[in-house]
């Protein structure tokens, strides 16, 4: 009895045992590499004789339109003149540690990429080949970025408050001064329109005092639920001289699913205050100003044109997160000047600060938030707004 359930055991064990082969007839190792998230491409004498499907994704090319190329042709050209992946492809026999390059794509994006060389030697055709894997750092990169802006941010604006301070004593002595003196002089005195001048100037010098107070230690948020869209058209209507007399159309696009955010009203009317100005300002012979809703979407660059933001579906169906899209039809901005607009000081404009887009910044992080700038010279700019939803689960 006990035997015959042995064997019945047995005969089961050995049914359950028989897929996992038929699996492993199927899984060789071509199909495990093409299936990789990690990128490959493998070369023989520098051409490509292999390239598996995230590498091929990532470079923006179908897998045999690569085959035969020389990898040369993904370098950009300022680095073919320069060290590359070909130099490591001479030293035989030995596996490169991971190094960073990058790459050109088929619509013409450089990459930064890190990668690997590990030399392939088969002994049945005698031929030498190199195993190249590399992953993009693109995220990476900007976040790297991003954190050694923060940094800065952080020590310049210990600078800028302590600097403030000193300088705000001394410039109310200057003003009150001038004020005495000026209460003893005849309005057609020629000091005395000096005097009025000092105590201008002194007025300007504290605005700007204050905006680097703002900089340096903005007040913190005091949160509350509000409708994004009602605080865009508050906002607006503050503006609308302006948008009429630069001769600027204003048009609107909310969308209906749009939940209500968690943020300091007031901060986030002084980050929209701002981004309206600089598009009024990008447009000195008027143009239009366009602003979009919507929630838990994906925003990308696309690769040509203006970078224009696409949808591409929405997050788990959860409603965390607001996006205000703001897009203006100026002058736009650069790329050499576009990374560096959140840098403190920096301005394109004659009278300009600098601090307005940094000021943003920090305000948008203080709300949760984020603020992205997409933008090509002579087509204008979008800035995209990340403002945190209202949840009562």
């Amino acid at each position: 009895m006990i035997g015959a359930m042995t064997s019945k055991i047995q005969m089961q064990k050995s049914k359950y045992q028989t897929k996992p082969g038929k699996i492993q007839e199927r899984l060789n190792y071509k199909s495990i590499i093409q299936n990789m998230n990690t990128c490959v491409i493998i070369t023989d004498e520098r051409k490509i004789i292999y390239v598996n499907d995230a590498a091929s994704k990532t470079l923006g090319y179908k897998s045999r339109s690569l085959i035969g190329k020389n990898l040369t042709s993904l370098f950009p050209v300022q680095e073919k003149r320069h060290f590359t992946i070909n130099d490591f492809l001479t030293i035989r026999d030995k596996i490169i540690p991971r190094n960073e390059l990058s790459f050109v794509t088929k619509d013409k994006k450089t990459i930064p990429i890190g990668f690997t060389v590990t030399p392939f030697y088969d002994s049945k055709i005698k031929s030498s080949a190199s195993i190249i894997t590399f992953r993009d750092l693109t995220d990476i990169k900007r976040m790297e970025d991003y954190m050694r802006q923060i940094d800065r941010l952080t020590i310049l604006s210990q600078i800028t408050a302590g600097l403030a301070h000193e300088i705000k004593n001394p410039l109310a002595g200057i003003k009150t001064s001038a004020q005495v003196l000026e209460e003893g002089l005849k309005s057609d005195d020629p000091r005395y329109q000096l005097t009025v001048r000092i105590a201008k100037e002194i007025d300007r010098i504290d605005g700007l005092l204050k905006k680097f107070f703002n900089f340096a230690k903005p007040s913190e948020p005091h949160y509350a639920t509000y409708d994004i869209e009602m605080i865009i058209d508050g906002v607006y209507l503050l503006l609308a001289h302006q948008f009429k007399s630069n001769n600027v159309s204003f048009k609107k696009d909310f969308s209906k699913r749009v939940p209500q955010v968690f943020v300091d009203e007031n901060q986030v009317e002084q980050v929209l205050m701002n981004v309206f100005l600089n598009a009024l300002q990008a447009m000195p012979n008027g143009g239009m100003v366009s602003v979009k809703t919507n929630t838990n979407v994906v925003y990308e660059e696309e690769s040509s044109g203006l970078g224009d933001i696409r949808i591409k579906g929405t997050i788990d169906g959860k409603e965390s997160v607001a996006y205000v899209e703001i897009t203006d039809t100026g002058v736009g901005i650069s790329k050499e000047n576009l990374e560096r607009i959140f840098t403190p000081f920096f301005s394109t404009k004659k009278d300009g600060t600098g601090l307005g887009l940094s000021i943003c910044r920090q305000l948008m992080l203080k709300n949760n938030g984020e603020i992205d700038i997409m933008s090509e010279e002579g087509k204008g700019t979008t800035v995209v707004l990340t403002l945190p939803a209202f949840s009562n689960h």
